[in-house]
């Protein structure tokens, strides 16, 4: 299934996912980290869903924005998890998209797009994120997925299977990863070099 907020993500079944951005997000945010507000991205507010992502029953919110992060709240409004936010690069700072589904993994993902740097060049990266023990949000997978510079883009992709991923780089060097419950991550075995 392609999803319309994520593109780069595929073979992901997504119950929840959304791009559009509200101011009111980030304040609600605040209660747990403050934005920070020289950064660009703080702009364009932050990315709301609702899923169930946690074995108990209901449904959570997860509210996310760039320099805030992302918290996973339970239906009192507890923080059941939490990841912290991305580092500010430049102008082009944004976060992208958000969804909730199934990798075929066992367990409920979280999938968040970010992209950082400037205008003149800038990256988009994709994190998968499972939730964790410990109050943590995970990340399960993280890899580049849009890489612009100048003027030429290039896009990679994320090819989700049971148990596994194909990760085809921007640069177009291609890698297959498994899921190792262990470890509670995806290990990259290796792949094709780019292509000329």
């Amino acid at each position: 299934m392609l999803l319309a907020a994520l593109p780069w993500l595929q073979g992901f079944e997504p119950v929840a996912e959304t791009d559009h951005a509200s101011r009111g997000v980030v304040d609600e945010l605040a209660e747990w980290q403050p934005s920070d507000e020289h950064c660009a991205a703080s702009a364009y507010g932050g990315l709301e869903l609702v899923a169930n992502l946690a074995p108990s029953t209901g449904d959570e919110r997860v509210l996310a924005s760039f320099t805030q992060g992302l918290v996973v709240l339970d239906r009192d409004r507890h923080a059941i998890a939490h990841a912290p936010g991305f580092t500010c690069q430049g102008s082009a700072d944004e976060l992208v998209a958000l969804a909730a589904g199934d990798a075929w993994i066992g367990t409920p993902l979280i999938a968040a797009a970010v992209t950082v740097g400037g205008k003149n060049e800038s990256v988009t990266w994709l994190t998968l994120y499972r939730l964790g023990d410990d109050d943590e949000l995970v990340p399960v997978f993280t890899g580049a997925v849009e890489r612009h510079l100048g003027r030429t883009t290039r896009t990679g992709v994320v090819m989700v299977f049971p148990g596994g991923l194909v990760y085809r780089q921007p640069s177009g060097a291609t890698s297959v990863w498994t899921y190792d419950r262990d470890r509670g991550r995806y290990i990259d075995h290796g792949g094709s070099p780019p292509l000329g």
